[in-house]
């Protein structure tokens, strides 16, 4: 769909995805992606990356410009917050750069800001280390797959019980 500023992973924060669902499933499932961005208000630049990014977690899928959700878009939509974090979690921890960045900190246990991005510029194109940050730290932060110390700049593994 859209050309990705941050690489790998589509530059689309967690309330677009949840608004995305929330909306196609208030439309028995499938909506116009034309429409869809009148309804977001959400310019179609900007909404090609929430769409890809919810197709990459497998929420929805897309043909011939309709959005359809998938059995677990459904569920997303219709979840309470938990329900929505735990679908969310499972399914961006599949996803790079999730899946290195949880490697790393789950290998040493607290890593600092600094030493992680370094590592993952090595391994990613990352064009707006800003923006790649702020997008890391909304999902990581809404699905409580690690947690992160502002203060010390530091990232650990999450206290509640969960293993990438």
């Amino acid at each position: 769909m859209g050309k990705h500023s941050i690489l790998p992973i589509p530059d689309a924060m967690v309330g677009e995805i949840l608004g995305l669902a929330e909306i196609a499933y208030s439309y028995n499932g499938k909506i116009k992606i034309s429409f869809l961005s009148d309804e977001l208000q959400i310019e179609m630049d900007d909404l090609g990356d929430a769409i890809d990014l919810a197709e990459l977690l497998g929420l929805v899928k897309v043909k011939k410009g309709i959005i359809y959700l998938t059995i677990y878009g459904e569920a997303m939509a219709l979840g309470a917050i938990d329900d929505k974090k735990k679908i969310l979690r499972e399914r961006i921890t599949k996803l790079e750069p999730f899946k290195t960045i949880l490697k790393y900190i789950y290998k040493e246990k607290v890593i600092s800001e600094h030493d992680l991005f370094e590592k993952m510029k090595k391994k990613f194109p990352i064009e707006h280390p800003h923006k790649f940050k702020k997008l890391i730290l909304s999902w990581g932060g809404y699905t409580e797959i690690f947690e992160y110390y502002g203060d010390k700049g530091e990232f650990t593994i999450p206290r509640k019980e969960f293993k990438p």
